[in-house]
């Protein structure tokens, strides 16, 4: 996927931010502050999500500074990596997994990349495709605290956990399947 062009166009409106230099200039220490401070004024404020949170902004900083200097590609390149699949990929069974709904896929490419070389060490592809987008693996379950009476506020947010759930929870069972039948 290419960035550069996305960023390029993006990246103006951001530096004129007052978020953008604030957040450029910032330590990583000042930042924890700001969240550590956040977190005693809010109440049932979950430690994990202090520790996630904590974590993403450590890279604040560098990726701001790689945008900054004009990075704006992954590396290696998605050429170098299937580059380097197709001549040393040597696991033995590979599941691949598709979503129906995802705009930067490349799993149908990678597929036809690893097949080859799979084949020609006797091992096996196989790729599924499943409901959901690029960020179903990326979603977790939300903690929803039901409060003293069970409102309608809570039923509308279990009903729409639960739908959000769903493709994560089926590319969950996907993937322990597959692996207990390497098993068996």
């Amino acid at each position: 996927m290419q960035l550069g062009p996305l960023v390029s166009q993006i990246f103006p409106i951001m530096e004129a931010s007052p978020v953008y230099s604030f957040t450029r200039n910032a330590s990583a220490d000042a930042w924890k502050v700001l969240l550590d401070t956040a977190g005693t004024m809010i109440p049932d404020y979950d430690p994990e999500v202090a520790v996630s949170v904590n974590k993403f902004v450590d890279h604040l900083p560098a990726v701001f500074n790689q945008l900054a200097e004009g990075i704006s590609e992954f590396r290696p390149t998605p050429s170098e990596n299937l580059d380097c699949f197709q001549k040393s990929y040597n696991v033995q069974h590979t599941l691949l997994v598709k979503f129906n709904v995802d705009a930067i896929d490349q799993t149908d490419l990678l597929e036809e990349t690893l097949k080859p070389r799979v084949e020609s060490i006797g091992a096996k592809l196989q790729k599924i495709i499943l409901n959901g987008t690029h960020i179903t693996p990326c979603i977790q379950e939300p903690r929803w605290q039901v409060g003293d009476i069970y409102s309608p506020v809570d039923a509308v947010a279990q009903g729409l956990k639960t739908i959000s759930l769903n493709d994560t929870r089926v590319l969950t069972r996907t993937i322990t399947d597959w692996f207990s039948q390497l098993e068996g």
